[in-house]
């Protein structure tokens, strides 16, 4: 049980690490518009409705792309944590089938050895 504890510590810590990274680039992305919207109050000929959006959609792309780039890393990280407790799982269901083999093993000799003391 302490392994799939240790995953799903795991996989929170990259979670936290994910909102962190997105909590940070929304942040950094929302500081930009406002810092434009007041440079446009203050210069508002020096600035067109065109370039506002231009940088609007770099910084919308920038953020939904790291987004992205997250999904990905966790996607593979999660198939790297089912991948390693599924490997776990089989070996323990490949143990378990082969004591039962052996067990039976040791179960036909010990009969036929009383057979053979019977007769």
């Amino acid at each position: 049980m302490s392994k799939i504890r240790d995953y799903q510590q795991q996989v929170q810590d990259v979670i936290e690490k994910g909102i962190n990274t997105v909590e940070k680039q929304h942040k950094s992305l929302a500081e930009r518009p406002f810092e434009l919207a007041e440079k446009a109050e203050k210069q508002a000929k020096s600035y067109s409705i065109k370039s506002v959006r231009s940088k609007h959609d770099d910084y919308a792309n920038t953020a939904y792309e790291t987004l992205r780039v997250w999904n990905k890393r966790i996607g593979d990280y999660a198939t790297n944590v089912i991948g390693r407790f599924d490997k776990e799982a089989g070996t323990e269901s490949k143990q378990g089938s082969t004591a039962k083999k052996s067990t039976g093993g040791a179960k036909k000799q010990a009969s036929s050895s009383q057979q053979e003391a019977s007769a």
